[in-house]
């Protein structure tokens, strides 16, 4: 009953959130500005956020390899592609790491080792996501004056960094919070929580693994990032790219909080206020924000196509051996 009354409360958030943009902002201007858009630019888009996956999917294959886990690329890449799917299709948002951990982890009989690399992988790109912005504050403080506006999430976001550094790679600091874990897990899922943390810790002293997965998280970053920026041009927006920079990592971490269905009105929302700053107007920032989404659920839609395969393979293969 608690859950169907979360799920409620979440639609509840995502539909008043779009109905008070749409009837703020006018349907038919959001239709008349995307009907006219670059297909070109889209195309270009598509291409980008498609060719992320394929780099988050060797991001993922080295952390699996880093815990002794060989699968070839096209297996990783077809799971990571299947995860993409259920992330955005199933309205926990967090289906598709559940089955990445489920089907490597039964495949490679490596269960600890599986959950750390999907960890890690999340972990790395939440950490480079945000760095992005941390760094793109001082750059966009000399080209425009914000005001204070950007101090408070500068400063959140560094100390969430420093926090979660502190915590994966410092076991002294993170024996510090054991205390909040122990009355409200049982110890059998606490010693398994503590062999997934030991290995995120081993990471952090394999510099050269560290570095190539920074690297890589890097582009897998940025190309997400200069979707927006390509779908904006799509509208014939020339907002500068360092904004994106600033401004998109926010908006994915807002979107991330458990209020609402995928992070639906929210990340409209807030694409909105944060780009009216640099001269956007709210329809623009509505459409970029809401056709960058439509990207991303195009580009994992392969994954959807995958796992239909996959379980027409496993219910043809079921039924020879039972003839």
């Amino acid at each position: 009953m608690k859950k169907l009354a979360g799920q409620l409360f979440k639609w509840g958030v995502s539909v008043a959130l779009v109905w008070w943009l749409l009837h703020r902002i006018g349907l038919k201007m959001i239709f008349g500005l995307v009907r006219n858009a670059d297909p070109l630019w889209i195309a270009a888009g598509l291409l980008l956020f498609f060719l992320s996956h394929l780099l988050g999917s060797l991001q993922w294959k080295r952390l699996l390899e880093s815990e002794e886990i060989h699968l070839s690329f096209r297996r990783v890449a077809s799971c990571y592609f299947t995860g993409l799917f259920f992330n955005n299709f199933l309205i926990g948002g967090a289906g598709g790491d559940v089955f990445r951990m489920l089907d490597v982890g039964r495949r490679s009989k490596r269960g600890t080792g599986t959950v750390s690399s999907v960890l890690l992988d999340r972990m790395m790109g939440f950490l480079v996501m945000s760095g992005m912005t941390v760094l793109a504050v001082p750059v966009v403080m000399r080209m425009k004056d914000f005001g204070g506006t950007f101090w408070t999430p500068f400063i959140v976001m560094v100390a969430g960094w420093v926090f979660l550094l502190s915590f994966f790679f410092s076991k002294r600091f993170a024996k510090l919070f054991t205390w909040v874990i122990h009355p409200f897990i049982p110890v059998k899922m606490q010693v398994k929580m503590r062999e997934v943390y030991r290995k995120i810790h081993a990471f952090g002293r394999q510099h050269s693994l560290f570095v190539r997965v920074v690297l890589i998280s890097l582009a897998v970053q940025s190309a997400r990032i200069l979707t927006h920026y390509l779908v904006a041009l799509s509208f014939g927006i020339t907002v500068p790219p360092v904004y994106y920079f600033l401004f998109i990592p926010i908006i994915a971490i807002m979107a991330m909080l458990p209020i609402s269905v995928g992070g639906i009105g929210i990340r409209e929302q807030t694409g909105v206020v944060l780009f009216s700053l640099v001269g956007m107007t709210a329809v623009q920032a509505f459409a970029v924000e809401f056709v960058s989404y439509l990207v991303a659920i195009a580009t994992s839609l392969p994954g959807g196509f995958l796992f239909a395969m996959k379980g027409m393979r496993h219910s043809t293969q079921k039924k020879e051996s039972l003839r």
